[in-house]
């Protein structure tokens, strides 16, 4: 793997490199680098009922006189309409009729939501009720526990090929104009310089939004979602405004490390501050989280990013209902995958919802990193990178250096304490895994060691940031060959290292090893799109700029390329909604070019979805698919069903396209070539033919995933990612 293609000195800065949280926590749009288990995704506290009938988003007109309430396809809800305020009023008046029961029954339970727009119900916070007894309140057809989610510039622009949409909307510096993002997440540094408006750019009438504190003409709404009314939209927590300056951070932003500015994908996009993660709090209900997306939906916003994530549910919970409901409304939800993987079934929640853009991690091709020198390396130096807070190397370091070892046990990873003080005055070297960089680094300074380094997982050659904050030493992250060498070194065992930061050129275009897998709980096939997460320089609060990873960085790079596909869109009056921006996104990605470490197969959709996403194919693809990929769910080997599904090929140019269409072994195609006419469409069916053997009975699930392609001419291609899932447990 090609590491250090470059070395440039950047003398006298120092680099704070942190991925965001406390890695004790369990995350899932934060990269997993704890190797920590997750924990429960829900408790008993907090609950939510469901009535029956759909939610403004999503009516479609069924009840007698009730006229529909969800939008057009390519429009928006409109929820001051006639039609939407009486609907909206037959369905208070259920909510009002459940909360009456409830005042006179178990007047303890506290309503703490009440949900209309994109979710039918109420949440509740139950003081010791069970869940039985609230869901035999009039109208309830579902009930259940809220579950806990945690939160999950540079050159990576480049690797989605955002120039080509910026110059057809006149400018980087304006692209993705009039277009309003709402970011649920950790609240938005509304005062940092990435995020500042552009020249003349002025809120939007009947903006801004919620605390006058927190808005500006960027920003244009701020407001939070928790139960302590203490608590204030003010970002503290760096997430979110890292997530913001991805998604339409100021183009030309000088930041602190390198020479290269840096630019959102939209710079010229409305930023909205929906904090679901205010002050210290780092698990959020999915009550608040869905009344934030509600709010978002109902403030008007174009494109919503969920960089947050928790454990998945079979069957919709009501996060993803809410998501689900919200595309139903006209917006585009963009979703982070979850840092899980490798792994099948790693997806976490929301982003398992069928109708949003769930987004895996790929590499960034530039990082920052210090060095790392010691005789027992090749070329006698390695590149390294530090902890945070206490964990950060602030100072060089120098001196003899001991690997961990545990001599009861023989583990190698500083998972346990040793006895005495056997590493005193040294640097320990650990192997990375099983727990969290604070753990292995205080258990070395509680054996007496002054620093420590920690080397990567087999196969992995690229150190990452590290979340260290509460660790009592400094710390670096060197490579798994480098860490190796230093281990089974026998002569001088010096190191030292320095705080001199270098920019490094990397791999990119690679699968992270820390990005979730699917299928989904329901055999939905998930991730649906790929994009940069590891290594993304981005702004945080109080003014700085650092490298954050995971599918949290992933998700916003999707967000702002929708931002851009709209405005294009609007400019163009193509008339596009959620289908066609997830549609033109996944029909023209690119093949992620490998993994980390190798060995994984990323031509699987499972891992990649569709492959990296190419905004400027995307700006001016000439057909999609509605859907943009299959599943079929679980297919039984024997029995007479025919497992089939139905995909429309539309043309989105002006003159007749000739499309050959091919599968694999998996799939019969009800015709191999399909001819378009000028904006017109044409159906496919796509039959199941390898049901895999009837014979076999071993208790497990085989999975059949791939890609259909529609070509005409050498360039012209788009694929249809698909999945189906034998089952052999009947």
């Amino acid at each position: 793997m090609r590491l250090l293609k470059k070395f440039r000195s950047i003398l006298g800065l120092s680099l704070i490199l942190l991925l965001m949280l406390n890695a004790g926590l369990p995350t899932q749009a934060i990269v997993k680098n704890d190797d920590s288990p997750l924990k429960s995704a829900e408790d008993t506290e907090y609950a939510f009922v469901q009535f029956g009938d759909a939610p403004i988003a999503s009516y479609d007109g069924a009840v007698s006189g009730y006229e529909a309430t969800k939008p057009a396809n390519g429009q928006k809800v409109k929820l001051d309409s006639p039609a939407a305020k009486k609907y909206g009023n037959k369905l208070q008046a259920q909510r009002e009729n459940y909360k009456k029961w409830l005042a006179k029954q178990m007047p303890k339970v506290e309503v703490v939501a009440e949900y209309s727009v994109t979710y039918n119900g109420i949440g509740l916070k139950l003081n010791g009720v069970s869940l039985k007894d609230i869901s035999r309140g009039p109208g309830v057809v579902k009930s259940g526990y809220s579950g806990t989610y945690q939160k999950a510039m540079s050159t990576s622009t480049g690797l989605i090929n955002a120039e080509p949409v910026w110059n057809a909307l006149g400018g980087q510096v304006t692209a993705g104009n009039g277009m309003k993002v709402g970011v649920i997440d950790s609240g938005i540094d509304q005062k940092h310089p990435f995020l500042q408006p552009n020249e003349g750019m002025k809120a939007p009438k009947g903006y801004p939004k919620g605390d006058a504190r927190f808005v500006t003409d960027k920003v244009i709404v701020a407001k939070v979602f928790n139960q302590n009314p203490k608590l204030s939209a003010e970002a503290v927590d760096s997430h979110g405004t890292h997530v913001a300056g991805t998604i339409a951070g100021k183009a030309g932003t000088m930041p602190t490390l390198g020479d290269k500015s840096l630019s959102g994908v939209a710079p010229g996009a409305y930023l909205g501050n929906y904090n679901v993660f205010p002050g210290d709090v780092a698990d959020a209900k999915s009550l608040f989280i869905a009344k934030a997306v509600e709010e978002a939906v109902a403030d008007g916003m174009d494109v919503l990013n969920l960089s947050l994530g928790g454990t998945p549910h079979k069957g919709a919970d009501l996060l993803d209902m809410a998501v689900n409901a919200a595309v139903d409304a006209g917006v585009v939800v963009s979703i982070s995958a979850g840092n899980e993987g490798p792994g099948n079934y790693t997806i976490g929640s929301p982003g398992t919802a069928e109708k949003v853009i769930t987004v895996a991690a790929t590499t960034n091709s530039r990082t920052f990193a210090m060095t790392l020198h010691s005789p027992a390396l090749e070329g006698g130096v390695t590149m390294a990178t530090t902890g945070t807070q206490g964990g950060e190397v602030k100072e060089p370091i120098q001196g003899e250096y001991e690997l961990w070892s545990n001599q009861s046990s023989g583990d190698k990873l500083a998972c346990s304490q040793l006895s005495g003080k056997p590493l005193k005055g040294k640097i320990a070297l650990i192997q990375r895994g099983s727990c969290t960089f604070a753990t292995k680094i205080n258990n070395a300074a509680d054996a007496g060691a002054v620093a420590a380094i920690i080397y990567q997982s087999e196969g992995i050659e690229e150190p990452i940031p590290m979340s260290s904050d509460e660790a009592l030493i400094p710390a670096v992250m060197i490579g798994n060959t480098a860490g190796k060498a230093l281990a089974g070194w026998e002569g001088d065992k010096t190191v030292s290292i320095s705080t001199d930061i270098t920019e490094v050129d990397v791999e990119p275009n690679l699968l992270a090893n820390f990005s979730s897998w699917g299928p989904t709980p329901n055999y939905t096939l998930k991730p649906d799109v790929a994009a940069p997460g590891v290594n993304i320089y981005s702004s945080v609060v109080g003014g700085g700029y650092e490298l954050y990873q995971g599918t949290s960085m992933a998700a916003p790079h999707v967000a702002g390329s929708a931002a851009v596909l709209l405005a294009n869109s609007q400019k163009k009056e193509l008339g596009w909604g959620p289908a066609e921006v997830k549609a033109a996104l996944m029909g023209t990605a690119r093949n992620v070019e490998g993994s980390v470490p190798p060995g994984i197969d990323v031509s699987d959709p499972l891992k990649v979805g569709a492959g990296i996403i190419d905004i400027g194919m995307a700006m001016d693809t000439p057909v999609m698919a509605f859907p943009s990929s299959l599943s079929f769910g679980l297919v039984r080997p024997v029995g007479t069903q025919t497992y089939k599904m139905a995909v429309t090929l539309q043309n989105q140019t002006n003159k007749e396209q000739t499309y050959t269409l091919s599968g694999d072994d998996n799939l019969i195609l009800s015709a191999d070539s399909v001819t378009l006419r000028a904006r017109g469409e044409a159906v496919i069916t796509v039959t199941v033919k390898d049901r895999g053997d009837a014979k076999l009975r071993n208790g497990s699930n085989v999975f059949k995933s791939g890609y259909i392609t529609a070509t005409s001419g050498e360039e012209d291609v788009i694929r249809i990612p698909y999945l189906y899932v034998i089952d052999y447990n009947r």
